[in-house]
């Protein structure tokens, strides 16, 4: 499955699962505002090089917007059981291997690359010093 993981992939999956035709209407309806802040924390997760005003852009919200509906998740989904289902059922049909890895994922990426470097020169010093002492 070839997904391209973008702000506005991801707002089609959110108003397709939760059944609304555009989550960027005016309204501030406990069911809209819940499926956006949603939107905002897939978004935010998966399109980690995707800026907070691109995410909004989406949704015709600025990058304030964005941030407050963050906000609105972690504190509401630990209240309504059902944004967690939700968040996790639409998370789950995303493909991971074409998703750019977080920075964190570089970070330790780079970081094995390197400590399997060092075991390698170390490797070679020990045999180049094993070389030495045998002459």
């Amino acid at each position: 499955m070839n997904i391209k993981t973008t702000p506005k992939f991801i707002l089609s999956l959110v108003e397709e699962e939760l059944n609304i035709p555009n989550l960027a209407i005016k309204n501030r309806s406990r069911e809209i505002t819940q499926a956006r802040a949603i939107y905002y924390k897939l978004a935010r997760k998966i399109c980690s090089y995707a800026t907070l005003k691109k995410i909004g852009e989406a949704v015709n919200k600025d990058h304030a917007t964005v941030v407050n509906g963050l906000k609105t998740y972690d504190i509401e989904s630990h209240h309504d059981v059902y944004m967690n289902e939700v968040y996790e059922k639409i998370y789950a049909k995303l493909d991971k291997t074409e998703m750019k890895p977080s920075h964190k994922q570089v970070v330790d990426l780079k970081l094995d690359h390197l400590l399997k470097r060092i075991e390698t020169l170390e490797q070679k010093l020990i045999k180049q010093n094993q070389y030495e002492y045998s002459i």
